[in-house]
C-alpha cells in the first residue's frame, strides 16, 4: 500500500456508489437499483459518533434491505436535532476508502511501502492474541498499552480488556489532550466531575468559561443560551475570542490568551473585597479561603488589566453582575486546559462560583446523577463492568506516577504522552490500539517512530491512515455506528438508547466485539462474555431494570432506567462522598481552592498565574490550536467526507485584520505558519473573532497543513498536557 491518502471521491461519486457497495455487505448477491426499489422501506435507529460527546444524538435512518438510504432526526431523542456532521455519517458509510477487510504488513519495518495484504479474521486474532501473551509471558502484562482513542464508544470494552490481561497502562485520547485536564480541576476544587451546566428557570447570572457551545454543541447549547438571553439572564463570557456565544454576552472578557489564572484571581479579589462572597457557605463547606483570599489580594482590577488586558472597570462590573445570582456557569471541555498552566488556569476560574456559593443549587449547576455505577468521564459505563478498582489499586504502579503525580493520584487512566520514553527504555513493548491517531499528540513523528519501534502494534478504524498504521503490524476495519449494536447511548433522566444495525460492509467487525474476542483469547471467556457485545451490554441493563432486547422492543422511544433522581444539596445529603457523609470527595471534605492533593506531592496549593509564551519579533503572534468549527470535528472528517470537505477543503487559519493588513494577507490567500518547531500551511481568513495578536487553528490536517508540528513536547506539570493553546507563531503570505 503506497503512502497516498486513497481515491479522490466527491459527495455526487460516492452517492453514486452506495447501490454496488452495498453489494460487499450483502455477502451473496448484488444489489442493483431495480432490487433496492423492490425492498420495503424499514425504520432504523443508532447513535452519532461523528462528534467527540459521545453518546450525545439519536439518528434514525430508513434502510431497504440492508442498504441505509436515508438519515434524520431521531424525534423521541433526547439528542433530536442533527447537525451536518450527523448527516453526512452516511456518507461515510459507503466511502469507497473504507477498510473493509483485516490487514498485515509483510514489509520491513520503515518501507516505503508497508505491503498490507488481506487476511482472514482467524488469523488476525490468532496473531494479536499470541503477540500479547507474548509480551506477558517475557515481559509483563504491564508492559502492553491498550489505548482507545476516537470515537470514545469502545471504552469499557478496551479498559475490560486491559483489566482481565493485566495491564493497568490502559489510556485514551483524553489523558493525552481532551477533557481530562479540565476534568482533573474539577475533581481538585469539588471533588468530582463538575463543568457547570446550563441556565434554568431560577438562574439570573451565567458565566461560560472559556467554551463556544454554540458550535461544539450546535443545536443543544445554543438553544439552552439563546432561550436564557431571552429570559433575561445575565451571560458573562470569558473568552479570548469573539465567539458566537460571547456575541451574546452581557460582557464579554476577552483575556489574552493564558492569562486566565489573573482573571480568576483578580475577580474573587472583588468579591472577596467588596463583601460579594457567600460567607456561610464558605465557612462550612470551603477550604482553604483565607489562603486563596491573600493571594488575590494583589491583583487589584488595575494588575489584572495590565497582565490579562481585560479593561479594570470590566472585571468589577463582571464580578458584580456575576454576584447578583443565583448563576450557574459553564467549563470549557478543552481549552483552558490546553497551556502549562492549564490545570490551574481552570481551578482559579472554578473557585469564583466555589467562593459565591453556586453550587448544586436551583437556578445554578447540579452535580450530575446516573445509574448505578455509572462513571461519565471514564466512558467505563459502570465501575463494575471495568473494575474500577482493580484500576485504581495499580496506579501506582503506572509509569506517569513520576511524570504526572497529580494526575497519577487522581486518575485511573494512564498518562501516555511520554510514550517515546517508555518505548526506548523498554518500559512499553506492544500496543492494542482502537481508534489510533499519533496527530493526537505534539510532534506526532516523534509517536509514529515509536510505534515502528514497537514489538508488536495493532489498530482498529474506519479507514487505513498512512501517517498512524504505515508501521503497524495489523490494521482491523472497524465497523460505524449503522453497524453496531455496542454500546447503547446513556443520557441525562437514567434513559437509555439502543440501536437496531445493519449488516457490516465488507467484513467489519464492530470494536466490542474485536475486543470481547480478543479477550477469549487471552483470558478466560467468562470474563468476556463469550465474544457477544449484546451480552456484554446486558450485564450493565440487567443492573438497571432491562435487557437490550426489551430496550429494543421499545423503541423509537428512550427506555427509561433505574437510577438516582436529581435534587440540589447533594453534599449535605452525603450523596457526592463514596463514604456516605455530607460535604465534598476531597480530603478535607470541602471543596478546597488550597488542594491538598497537589500539597501532597509538593506542586503548590492554591491555582496561582504563571506567566504563558510571550511573542517575540520572530515569532509575535499567539496560536490557539484546537478551535472548534459546527461541521467538522478536529481529525476525523479532514479525508472522510467530501460533503464536509465541500464546506471546508482545506485548512485555515483566522487573522484578525489588523495583523492581515500588517502582512499584506487577504482573506482566502495561502499561508505559512512557522515557528522554532516546525510550519504549517492554511488559507488565511481573516476575521475579528481573534484579537490582534492572535492566531486561531482547527488541528488534524495531514501533511503540510498538520498545526501539530508547531506545538513542542512540553507540559503541565498536572495533567501532562502539551501547550496547545500557548505557543507563539509568525504568519507569512505564500506566492
Amino acid at each position: 500500500m503506497d503512502k497516498t491518502q486513497g481515491l479522490k471521491v466527491t459527495r455526487r461519486s460516492i452517492l453514486k456508489t452506495i447501490p454496488a457497495l452495498s453489494a460487499i455487505s450483502a455477502g451473496s448477491s448484488f444489489f442493483t437499483k431495480a432490487v433496492c426499489a423492490q425492498e420495503p422501506l424499514e425504520d432504523g435507529y443508532t447513535i452519532c459518533d461523528n462528534c467527540n460527546q459521545m453518546p450525545m444524538c439519536g439518528i434514525h435512518f430508513q434502510r431497504q434491505g440492508n442498504v441505509v438510504v436515508s438519515v434524520g432526526n431521531w424525534k423521541e431523542h433526547s439528542g433530536k436535532l442533527l447537525c451536518n456532521k450527523a448527516l453526512a455519517t452516511l456518507q461515510r458509510l459507503y466511502n469507497p476508502n473504507r477498510l473493509l477487510y483485516p490487514m498485515k504488513r509483510t514489509n520491513p519495518k520503515g518501507s516505503a511501502d508497508p505491503g498490507f495484504v488481506r487476511i482472514s479474521w482467524q488469523e488476525a486474532l490468532a496473531t494479536i492474541a499470541a503477540n500479547m501473551k507474548k509480551i506477558r509471558d517475557q515481559y509483563g502484562a504491564e508492559k502492553l498499552f491498550i489505548f482507545c482513542g476516537d470515537p470514545k464508544e469502545p471504552r469499557p470494552a478496551a479498559m475490560r480488556l486491559a483489566r482481565y490481561f493485566g495491564t493497568y497502562h490502559y489510556g485514551t485520547e483524553s489523558s493525552v489532550a481532551c477533557r481530562k485536564g479540565s476534568l482533573l480541576a474539577e475533581q481538585l476544587v469539588f471533588g468530582c466531575e463538575y463543568a457547570g451546566g446550563g441556565c434554568g428557570p431560577k438562574t439570573k447570572s451565567f458565566m461560560v468559561m472559556a467554551t463556544n457551545g454554540a458550535w461544539s454543541k450546535p443545536h443543544g447549547w445554543w438553544n439552552m443560551i439563546s432561550a436564557a438571553k431571552q429570559r433575561g439572564v445575565n451571560i458573562i463570557v470569558i473568552d479570548a475570542r469573539r465567539t458566537k456565544v460571547a456575541e451574546l454576552a452581557t460582557i464579554h472578557l476577552q483575556p489574552k490568551q493564558g492569562t486566565d489564572a489573573a482573571l480568576g484571581a483578580g475577580i474573587c479579589r472583588v468579591l472577596f473585597e467588596e463583601g460579594l462572597y457567600n460567607k456561610p457557605f464558605c465557612d462550612k463547606w470551603v477550604y482553604g479561603v483565607e489562603e486563596y483570599r491573600n493571594y488575590c489580594k494583589d491583583f487589584t482590577p488595575e494588575k489584572t488589566e495590565a497582565i490579562t488586558g481585560v479593561p479594570a472597570d470590566l472585571i468589577v462590573k463582571a464580578a458584580r453582575m456575576y454576584a447578583e445570582g443565583p448563576g450557574s456557569f459553564a467549563l470549557t471541555s478543552q481549552s483552558l486546559s490546553h497551556s502549562r498552566n492549564g490545570v490551574n488556569s481552570a481551578r482559579a476560574l472554578l473557585n469564583i462560583p466555589a467562593i459565591l456559593g453556586y453550587v448544586d443549587i436551583p437556578g445554578g449547576a447540579l452535580f450530575g446523577v446516573g445509574p448505578k455505577g455509572y462513571i461519565v468521564h471514564d466512558n467505563g459505563l459502570t465501575e463494575d463492568f471495568v473494575d474500577y478498582n482493580w484500576f485504581k489499586a495499580h496506579k501506582k504502579d503506572r509509569l506517569d506516577k513520576d511524570f504526572v503525580p497529580v494526575w497519577n493520584h487522581t486518575q485511573v487512566q494512564f498518562n501516555p504522552n511520554q510514550l517515546p520514553e517508555h518505548v526506548k527504555n523498554g518500559k512499553l513493548r506492544g500496543m492494542v490500539a482502537f481508534g489510533f491517531n499519533v496527530m493526537i499528540w505534539p510532534q506526532p513523528q516523534v509517536y509514529a517512530e515509536a510505534i515502528k519501534n514497537m514489538d508488536f502494534s495493532c489498530a482498529t478504524d474506519y479507514f487505513y491512515r498512512d501517517e498512524t498504521h504505515h508501521d503497524m503490524d495489523i490494521i482491523l476495519p472497524a465497523a460505524m455506528n449503522y453497524e453496531r449494536y455496542a454500546p447503547f447511548g446513556t443520557h441525562a433522566g437514567n434513559k437509555v438508547s439502543v440501536r437496531t444495525p445493519v449488516k457490516p460492509m465488507g467484513e467489519a467487525k464492530e470494536d466490542w466485539w474485536i475486543a470481547l474476542q480478543l479477550g477469549c483469547l487471552v483470558d478466560d471467556p467468562k470474563h468476556f462474555f463469550d465474544g457477544d457485545p449484546v451480552k456484554a451490554c446486558d450485564s450493565i441493563l440487567k443492573e438497571w431494570g432491562t435487557t437490550y432486547a426489551d430496550a429494543q422492543k421499545n423503541l423509537p422511544n428512550m427506555t427509561q432506567v433505574q437510577g438516582a433522581k436529581q435534587q440540589p444539596l447533594k453534599y449535605e445529603k452525603g450523596l457526592l462522598r463514596h463514604d456516605g457523609q455530607p460535604g465534598f470527595d476531597t480530603p478535607s471534605g470541602k471543596i478546597e481552592l488550597s488542594s491538598n492533593i497537589t500539597k501532597m506531592h509538593n506542586l503548590g496549593t492554591i491555582p496561582i498565574y504563571v506567566e504563558p509564551y510571550q511573542p517575540t519579533a520572530e515569532y509575535p503572534i499567539k496560536l490557539i490550536n484546537g478551535t472548534r468549527a459546527p461541521y467538522i470535528t478536529h481529525s476525523k472528517t479532514r479525508s472522510d467526507s467530501p460533503y464536509l470537505l465541500e464546506i471546508e477543503p482545506m485548512s485555515t487559519v483566522d487573522i484578525n485584520p489588523e495583523d492581515a493588513k500588517a502582512r499584506g494577507i487577504n482573506e482566502g490567500d495561502k499561508v505559512l505558519i512557522k515557528n522554532q518547531y516546525g510550519q504549517a500551511r492554511a488559507r488565511a481568513r481573516v476575521s475579528i473573532i481573534v484579537p490582534p495578536g492572535t492566531c486561531g487553528m482547527q488541528y488534524g490536517w495531514r501533511g503540510d497543513q498538520n498545526t501539530q508540528v508547531l506545538i513542542p513536547r512540553e507540559w503541565d506539570k498536572l495533567s501532562g498536557y502539551a501547550p496547545y493553546f500557548e505557543t507563539t507563531v509568525q504568519i507569512t503570505k505564500e506566492a
